[in-house]
């Protein structure tokens, strides 16, 4: 077995509201709808190669703690990226309303969704090849 034989299948992420989360993840962060089944606690979205399940805690999705820094980090493309960034910053929609550069050079953002789980998403380098 290799690494190369590992791929994400799936990113959970705990939700008090299906139908709010996956509205708010579809139009402010511009994932792709895949299917929401709110009554069964489930949504699934997707944004590039990164499969998002929304669940609500107890509903057979999982028992994680709703609302706290996800610790994962998503990148984007410059030409995504900067328009996606400053729309959201124009939304008040950016933990404290920044786009922040550190000092290593990297450009990046934070995003709370509805429930307080807090996203990152850093600038990459340059477009894909």
């Amino acid at each position: 077995m290799s690494e190369s034989d590992y791929q994400l299948v799936l990113l959970k992420i705990p939700v008090s509201d299906v139908d709010r989360a996956a509205a708010f993840y579809r139009d402010a962060l511009g994932f792709e709808e895949r299917f929401v089944a709110a009554e069964y606690g489930w949504a699934q979205l997707q944004a590039g190669a990164v499969p998002l399940g929304l669940y609500k805690p107890g509903m057979g999705g999982g028992e994680g703690p709703i609302g706290g820094s996800l610790d994962f980090h998503l990148g984007l493309f410059p030409a995504s990226f900067d328009p996606l960034a400053q729309r959201l910053k124009e939304q008040g929609l950016l933990v404290e309303n920044m786009i922040h550069r550190g000092d290593d050079g990297s450009t990046f953002f934070e995003v709370s969704d509805p429930d307080g789980n807090r996203l990152k998403a850093m600038r990459l380098p340059s477009e894909a090849p």
